[in-house]
């Protein structure tokens, strides 16, 4: 299947996704590390901080908002500056990643950063000017959602009991929800034509991946829902696992840590594998075999 074969040429790149997650990690230390440092300055003896280690306490949580209520907003400032560099980091790779799983990627030399980086340049305008289509889009499909939602909520509510108004809410979700993933499998898809035609122009490759995944929908969607539940169960499993991990000394908190970069980890090979993944039903159903050659 083209799933396993995607799998395979992912594991084939297993240095580059070390790679990327050490990146990832250090993107978290940014966060981390400050954070840190200002809950020690803020709470100075205090101990009540340790109670948010098993679960979150929402009392603890407010009486520290009350007393440190700047240091705690210049930490949320910057989890949201580096969360849109985190989301600029990942477009800027994604042209690297693509190369390193091509089937033909320079006859699957080994990784070198040099060239990895070079088609993350490369790539990088494009793939920023799709990422802001597609982002136009979901705010588009989000903004209807919602005003159909409230619109009809609101008409459903002079006729119906709550639970037929509940029940609509859902669908709306569950609707407006599944075009959102459509148009983000859709995207994968445009980076790959974009890729392999070495094409300039965003937004017509978007309009071909849409056609492409319509023209292929149980084999693109489907693949893509079937990569998107494996995440999703990976972080119920974690989720699990922290709950029954009691962090009251050093080791539960230091397997606590070990699952939480293997959380990290999965995410990032994950991520590699949609896009290898979409790279192969690409050229299964184009029989597409050209390659961008980085200078």
């Amino acid at each position: 299947m083209l799933i396993f074969s995607a799998f395979r040429l992912v594991l084939r790149s297993w240095r580059m996704v070390l790679w990327l997650y050490l990146v990832n990690a250090g993107l978290g230390l940014l966060v981390l590390l400050p954070a840190y440092s200002v809950i020690r300055s803020e709470t100075g003896s205090s101990l009540e901080y340790l109670k948010l280690l098993n679960h979150f306490d929402y009392t603890v949580y407010t009486d520290f908002r009350h007393t440190s209520g700047p240091a705690i907003d210049s930490l949320l400032a910057v989890g949201r500056w580096l969360g849109g560099l985190y989301l600029i980091v990942s477009i800027f790779f994604s042209g690297g990643i693509l190369l390193e799983v091509s089937p033909a990627s320079q006859i699957r030399q080994p990784f070198r950063l040099s060239r990895f980086l070079s088609a993350c340049v490369h790539f990088f305008g494009r793939f920023f000017r799709l990422f802001l289509y597609v982002l136009s889009i979901l705010l588009v499909i989000a903004f209807f959602g919602i005003f159909v939602g409230a619109l009809a909520g609101y008409s459903l509510s002079e006729v119906s009991n709550e639970e037929s108004v509940i029940y609509f809410a859902v669908g709306c979700v569950l609707v407006f929800g599944f075009l959102g993933l459509l148009m983000l499998c859709a995207g994968d898809y445009a980076k790959v034509l974009l890729f392999r035609r070495d094409e300039n122009r965003a937004l017509p490759a978007f309009i071909q991946a849409v056609r492409f995944v319509f023209a292929h929908f149980r084999l693109t969607f489907g693949l893509y829902l079937l990569l998107l539940s494996m995440g999703a169960v990976g972080f119920t499993i974690y989720f699990l696992i922290e709950s029954l991990i009691v962090t009251s000394g050093w080791l539960p908190i230091g397997l606590l840590f070990i699952f939480q970069q293997l959380l990290i980890f999965s995410r990032v090979f994950l991520r590699v594998w949609m896009l290898a993944t979409a790279m192969a039903v690409f050229d299964r159903k184009t029989a597409q075999s050209t390659l961008f050659q980085p200078i």
